[in-house]
């Protein structure tokens, strides 16, 4: 490839010629293809910035319309209220494409004709097609580009066509000049027609990760439609729809994060856990090990005074004899939305188990030390006899006894907390195990919404559920609640004592009868009729160690669920879905994303790359709403149906309609009239599109000569 390009390398060494993928003005009318050597000219960042801001310049008097405001609309994060609101317009060029300025109509055929010369002798597969940036003046020429080979000499441009409104293009006349031009038929033309819906939002590609968790919008939403018509208005019920949507992980305005802060601080303690077993606790630093990543634009969380409340609640509870029902606090018989459930989770937490409430407080320390400190001074407070906990009879985990068992009282409290605090991994594994069952409950409610808590357990525990499609399981919970009044329990099978999950029921606090509760034994003691000491032989239930093994997994799978559950909700506030629709798009998203084949594999992939993409087919009648709004671009492909291998010739031809500039600034800023007098609209009808035209033809040829 290098030795193709040495003769334009040395002949055009100021300008940037290199290969890459596609650039986003190639991509629009090539969809399929290699990569291209992309040739222009390299403006300074600077500049690059000067020419974008001159581009979204509007007239003084504009700005002081009465149609409008001349106040400033506050866009900062935590002004933006509703997930549909567009603050930013999508625009068609890459962020990174703002540097590309274009080189003389001239220049760039001397650069090709050069480059064809070394192409003749080149194999298919060892030759790139070079495309060419155009400065658009005199004859409209945008791109030009060739990809010849031994077998073929083929080239393509793309000029500027002038505006127009989309209903007064004649489709049949240009239907008929690409035949005429084509020496065919009209009938053997075909006509294919896509376009693009923006709903909301833009997007962050390319972005540094802070500035996309702290962006306007969590994401970008829009529909892709296609079909088969000589005609550019779409057919509503027959054209195919794909879901096209990006998602920013730990967006600061999400209210996933109400379980996303629980993955990220598991992520970060089982990492020091796992250095820890490695190299001994004493090599790791407790005051610079971080647990919470801190970014830019986050609130800051004051533990101690949350800590200092939960402790003062549970206080109360148990000196006014009341106990907080158990159960799911983020799912009720009223939750109606995804929004609803995870903005009650983020508001009051899942469960009013205190171990889980602990853990909320926990996860948002910045240090391992901060932790280990909170952590302590909850044991202490609840060994001193104040309070009674309240834990949920299903909540399993070792932390939860420790607590039952402190609270009532314990010879060797101090020895315990002495021990804790003396052994980092001990105390660590303890708080992560709370936080691993919680996580895991939560999102097994969340997706119990959609009906599809089963393959979600399955996920868990490892079942032979988890090798079955979502779909099969589907069928089978409805094959066995056909026909009566048979209900299944998706909890019910989840008995495992260190994964269990069972907090669906009324919850209770099982005691002991042989045992003082919390407050006859503080009463004794108060009085001097039972001493501090108890027997010698009484030992708190609490593990030497606790397996982590098992995390990793779980972790991966986390992060995999959490990017459904984040694409989730961003379709449900867009496109207004409601639990029946948002059904059999969870179940595509849980079948590409929980899967060996799925993009996600780490949570630490995600904290480092939070934007994650997805397009996927959905059902017309979702959308329907929102089909019926003028696209952002059209493109129709014209295509004779004699292309094809027997031919000697190939011919194609793209129109693409688009509202918005499809370069960047210093292309289309040599292109008249300009943008916001094309973008005027007085009805839908009327709004205008800029046109531009892609000509493709490809000749198949012979480089030798054959001797008889």
């Amino acid at each position: 490839m290098e030795s193709l390009l040495q003769p334009v390398l040395e002949s055009y060494s100021k300008l940037s010629i290199e290969k890459q993928t596609k650039p986003s003005y190639v991509e629009i009318y090539q969809k399929s293809g290699s990569d291209v050597v992309l040739v222009y000219s390299k403006l300074k960042q600077a500049f690059a910035r000067q020419s974008v801001d001159k581009s979204r310049q509007k007239p003084v008097e504009d700005e002081l319309e009465l149609t409008g405001s001349p106040l400033k609309l506050d866009l900062s994060l935590h002004t933006v209220l509703d997930e549909t609101y567009i603050s930013e317009e999508p625009q068609m060029w890459k962020r990174e494409e703002a540097t590309h300025a274009p080189v003389e109509s001239d220049t760039a055929r001397d650069i090709l004709n050069l480059y064809s010369q070394s192409l003749w002798k080149a194999a298919k597969d060892e030759s790139f097609p070079m495309w060419v940036l155009c400065k658009p003046c005199g004859d409209s020429t945008l791109l030009i580009h060739t990809e010849s080979n031994t077998e073929q000499f083929a080239r393509g441009i793309v000029v500027y066509e002038g505006t127009t409104v989309l209903d007064e293009f004649d489709v049949e006349n240009a239907i008929r000049q690409f035949a005429n031009e084509g020496e065919t038929k009209e009938d053997m033309v075909t006509a294919t027609v896509d376009c693009r819906l923006p709903i909301s939002g833009v997007s962050y590609e390319g972005c540094s990760v802070d500035e996309q968790l702290n962006a306007p919008f969590g994401g970008l939403t829009e529909l892709y439609c296609e079909w088969t018509s000589k005609s550019l208005l779409m057919p509503y019920i027959s054209c195919k729809v794909h879901f096209v949507q990006e998602v920013i992980v730990g967006h600061l305005a999400s209210p996933c994060n109400a379980i996303w802060k629980s993955v990220s601080s598991l992520y970060t303690i089982n990492q020091l856990l796992v250095d820890m077993t490695a190299a001994g606790f004493n090599s790791v630093n407790l005051e610079t090990s971080i647990i919470r990543n801190i970014t830019p634009g986050t609130k800051r969380v004051d533990t101690a005074k949350r800590l200092e409340r939960l402790l003062n609640e549970a206080e109360t509870y148990t000196y006014t004899a009341e106990c907080p029902s158990g159960g799911c606090l983020c799912v009720t018989e009223d939750t109606s939305s995804l929004k609803h459930c995870l903005s009650a989770m983020q508001a009051d937490g899942s469960s009013n188990d205190f171990t889980y409430k602990l853990w909320d407080i926990l996860r948002e320390c910045e240090t391992a030390e901060e932790l280990m400190t909170l952590f302590i001074q909850a044991l202490k407070f609840v060994s001193s006899g104040k309070i009674r906990p309240f834990i949920d009879v299903n909540n399993k985990t070792y932390l939860s006894k420790l607590i039952l068992k402190l609270s009532r009282g314990h010879s060797q409290t101090a020895k315990v907390l002495k021990n804790l605090r003396a052994s980092p991994p001990q105390a660590l594994s303890l708080v992560a195990q709370v936080g691993v069952e919680k996580t895991m409950w939560e999102y097994t409610r969340v997706m119990s919404l959609l009906e599809h808590s089963y393959f979600i357990a399955g996920i868990w525990n490892a079942d032979i559920r988890s090798h079955e499609s979502i779909d099969q399981i589907n069928q089978t919970i409805q094959d066995m609640t056909m026909g009566g009044d048979f209900s299944l329990n998706p909890f019910e099978s989840l008995t495992s004592a260190e994964h269990s999950i069972r907090l669906d029921s009324e919850s209770f606090c099982v005691e002991d009868t042989n045992e003082l509760t919390v407050d006859d034994f503080a009463s004794l003691k108060k009085h001097g009729l039972v001493s501090d000491k108890k027997d010698s032989n009484e030992v708190p239930l609490i593990a030497d160690e606790i397996d982590i093994s098992q995390w990793k997994h779980l972790l991966s799978k986390f992060a995999q669920i959490h990017v459904c559950v984040e694409h989730l909700y961003r379709a449900e506030a867009c496109i207004r879905a409601d639990f029946a629709q948002l059904k059999p798009i969870a179940t595509r998203l849980l079948e590409y994303y929980v899967s060996d084949k799925s993009p996600v594999k780490t949570v630490g992939q995600l904290v480092s790359d939070p934007v994650q993409k997805i397009n996927i087919p959905i059902a017309n009648n979702i959308v329907q709403d929102q089909l019926k709004k003028p696209a952002l671009w059209y493109r129709m492909e014209l295509t004779n149906k004699k292309s094809n291998e027997d031919s000697s010739r190939e011919c194609k031809r793209v129109y693409v309609f688009s509202q918005q500039p499809v370069f960047p600034p210093p292309v289309w800023q040599n292109i008249e009239p300009t943008t916001d007098d094309v973008a005027e609209v007085t009805t839908v009808e009327e709004l205008k599109y800029h046109c531009t035209k892609y000509t493709y033809l490809c000749n198949k040829v012979k480089r030798s000569i054959e001797l008889s």
